[in-house]
């Protein structure tokens, strides 16, 4: 995939720098998440509760939907210091929308900005790169306008985070949560009409 450029906020020095939406690929994933997200000096020694991402491996996993498994992407959004600031994993293969019966939307499975910008998992408990889970999700609703969905995007969002989607123009579903580890996930679908407004909102 070509690399898209998007800007982040910095915060301890409010200053906007640039970053590249590239592919994560095998390599990227070992050397960037596995190898650096956890092991950050930054971040508190221990945490409570553990982050649900703590102990996840990027390339094993998949999409499954309906007991099927889906083509999918991985994508990861780089500083210039080549640090992967946050990772998204998204089908290539459309699902039915559900605001929009009968309409097609991709699937997002994981969206995760690094530890280091998780200000409640920091030693000092502040703001690092802000607008890094905004630039996936708006990546995420440009994929799906060229596969032809729309702009829309379906993602189960964890209790912590609705409000967060919410305010990106995602709507909670009327439909039953997905229990994982004990964690209930909302089912949630962002709109064509929310992701052309997103969308505008990133020009």
């Amino acid at each position: 995939m070509p690399r898209k450029t998007t800007t982040l906020l910095f915060a301890p020095t409010d200053q906007y720098v640039q970053a590249q939406i590239v592919e994560l690929t095998p390599q990227l994933a070992e050397q960037r998440i596995h190898g650096e997200w956890w092991t950050d000096p930054q971040l508190l020694d221990q945490f409570d509760p553990t982050p649900i991402d703590r102990h996840w491996n990027w390339n094993e996993i998949a999409i499954e939907h309906r007991g099927k498994l889906l083509a999918s992407e991985k994508v990861a959004i780089i500083t210039g210091d080549q640090a992967v600031q946050g990772a998204m994993m998204i089908s290539d293969e459309p699902v039915p929308s559900v605001l929009s019966p009968g309409d097609s939307a991709l699937l997002i499975e994981l969206l995760f900005t690094a530890p280091r910008n998780r200000p409640l998992l920091r030693r000092d408990g502040s703001s690092y790169f802000l607008g890094v889970g905004t630039a996936l999700l708006t990546w995420g609703a440009s994929l799906s306008q060229a596969k032809g969905c729309e702009g829309r995007v379906l993602l189960d969002g964890s209790p912590e985070y609705i409000r967060w989607y919410e305010k990106r123009g995602l709507k909670k579903l009327d439909a039953e949560p997905i229990v994982f580890e004990g964690v209930r996930y909302k089912p949630m679908e962002l709109s064509a009409v929310a992701a052309r407004r997103l969308l505008k909102d990133a020009d």
